[in-house]
């Protein structure tokens, strides 16, 4: 079995929709990670891809741009779910900008006895503007990404050497 994915998703063209995207592919190029097994993928959509992603590593982060303002988050601020496997994930999920959204997802994997990583780690970043094809990035969110980026790093470094 292999140890590590990390998984951007996103829309790259739809602005902010794609700051889970870039995350990893700052990660991916980071010369500090490059003596690490690590496998980092991208996804322009969700559900069942994300499995056939994950299947196969016992340990899986996935970075996603979110829409969580509901919940009180400002844009460019980010949440961190440790372990998506120990959630009781009940009243989270619904449809995304990738069909369905990656909480619901996983849920029913879950329940229909896929086998899934274990930790399954989700980073989301709140985002601005989604609502324009550009690539670039809106300030705020670009700025998170940075910081996220640098988080995941010292994180990632700290999984190998424990």
């Amino acid at each position: 079995m292999k140890f590590l994915i990390i998984l951007g998703i996103g829309n790259s063209i739809r602005m902010d929709d794609g700051a889970g995207i870039k995350v990893v592919e700052l990660l991916e190029q980071d010369k500090d990670l490059k003596k690490y097994n690590i496998s980092f993928k991208y996804l322009n959509t969700g559900g069942l891809d994300i499995l056939d992603v994950i299947n196969g590593y016992s340990h899986a982060i996935i970075v996603d741009a979110a829409s969580m303002a509901n919940q009180g988050l400002k844009p460019g601020e980010f949440y961190h779910l440790e372990n998506l496997n120990e959630l009781e994930i009940e009243h989270i999920g619904g449809i995304s900008s990738h069909g369905v959204g990656v909480f619901s997802f996983l849920k029913y994997a879950k329940a229909g006895g896929y086998s899934v990583p274990n930790p399954i780690e989700v980073y989301g970043i709140q985002v601005k503007e989604t609502g324009y094809f550009s690539e670039e990035l809106t300030p705020e969110i670009a700025n998170a990404v940075i910081k996220l980026v640098n988080i995941l790093k010292e994180h990632v470094i700290h999984l190998f050497s424990a």
